[in-house]
C-alpha cells in the first residue's frame, strides 16, 4: 500500500497547506506488478477537500487513476472539492471509468446540493461520460469496495451529519485517518493494530471539537499502530512543530509518501 499525502491542512489553509485529501493505493501484486488494464491495484481518494484538484495538478497525480472517494465527514474542508473533480473528469479528462463515493450519512443529499450550489443543473442535467454514484455508509460499519474494506467508526464532530474516522484495508495493509474530532475512545479501538495512523491535531492546548497534541501526547499509549502521523495543524501547531516528539510522533506535509 502507498499513502500520498495530497493535503493535510485545516479549513482555513495554515502554512500554506492544502484541504485534506489523502491518495491510498493498493498494489496488485508484488513490487507494484500491474493488473490486467495496465494500471497498478485499486486507488481511493480518502476525503477530498475543497483544494484538492489544485493539490493534484500541482503535485502531477492523474485523478483519472481513483476508484473510489471515501469520506471522514461532510465539512467543505474535506469534501468540498468533489464537484470540480467530476467536472475536470467530464470536461477535461473525459473519463469513461465508473468512481464511487462513500460518506456518512447525509452524503448523497449534501453533495447533490453542493454540486448545484456550485455549477448550477450538474448534477441532475449533465450526461456523465462516466457513470458515477454517491452513498451513504452507517457508522460502525464495515464494507467492500474497489478492492477496499472499509471498516468506519464515528467520533465527535459536529457537521450535520456523523463524522466518522476511517479504516482502509488492502493488500494486507491498514491506514486509518481519525478524520476531525474530539478525543474519543472510538480513536484506538478503530486504529488497533494499523500500519499508519493518521491523527488530526488542530492546536497544541484543547480547542474543542478537534483533537489536540496535549490530549495526544498524554494517551499515546492507547494507540498501537506502527506508524503515527499528526495532520491538519491549524498555527499553534506549525508554529510548535519543533517541539513535538518525533520518537512518538510524525507529521504530515503535503506530498509526503508512506510505503506501507
Amino acid at each position: 500500500m502507498r499513502v500520498t499525502v495530497i493535503g493535510c491542512g485545516d479549513a482555513f489553509g495554515s502554512g500554506g497547506r492544502y484541504n485534506t485529501a489523502t491518495l491510498v493505493e493498493a498494489r496488485n501484486a508484488a513490487n507494484g506488478a500491474r493488473g490486467a488494464e495496465g494500471r497498478d491495484g485499486p486507488v481511493c481518494l480518502l476525503d477530498c477537500g475543497a483544494t484538492t484538484m489544485t493539490a493534484i495538478n500541482a503535485m502531477g497525480v492523474d485523478p483519472d487513476r481513483i476508484d473510489l472517494i471515501v469520506l471522514t465527514h461532510l465539512h467543505g474542508d474535506h469534501f468540498g472539492g468533489i464537484p470540480f473533480l467530476l467536472l475536470d473528469a467530464q470536461w477535461v479528462r473525459r473519463r469513461t471509468r465508473p468512481l464511487r463515493i462513500i460518506g456518512p450519512p447525509g452524503t448523497v443529499d449534501r453533495l447533490h446540493v453542493m454540486i448545484e450550489a456550485l455549477f448550477a443543473g450538474s448534477s441532475l442535467d449533465t450526461p456523465w461520460s462516466f457513470p458515477w454514484s454517491a452513498e451513504d455508509m452507517t457508522p460502525g460499519t464495515q464494507q467492500t469496495a474497489a478492492g477496499f474494506t472499509i471498516i468506519t467508526a464515528e467520533v465527535s464532530h459536529p457537521s450535520g451529519s456523523p463524522a466518522t474516522a476511517v479504516r482502509l484495508e488492502a493488500a494486507g495493509k491498514a491506514f486509518v485517518h481519525s478524520g476531525d474530532t474530539e478525543w474519543t475512545e472510538a480513536l484506538p479501538a478503530i486504529a488497533a493494530g494499523a500500519d499508519l495512523l493518521f491523527l488530526e491535531c488542530f492546536a497544541v492546548e484543547a480547542t474543542p471539537p478537534h483533537l489536540d497534541y496535549a490530549r495526544l501526547l498524554a494517551n499515546r499509549e492507547a494507540f498501537d499502530a506502527e506508524r503515527v502521523v499528526l495532520t491538519h495543524m491549524g498555527p499553534s501547531m506549525l508554529d510548535y512543530r519543533g517541539n513535538v516528539d518525533r520518537d512518538l510522533f510524525e507529521l504530515a506535509e503535503d506530498g509526503l509518501v508512506f510505503d506501507l
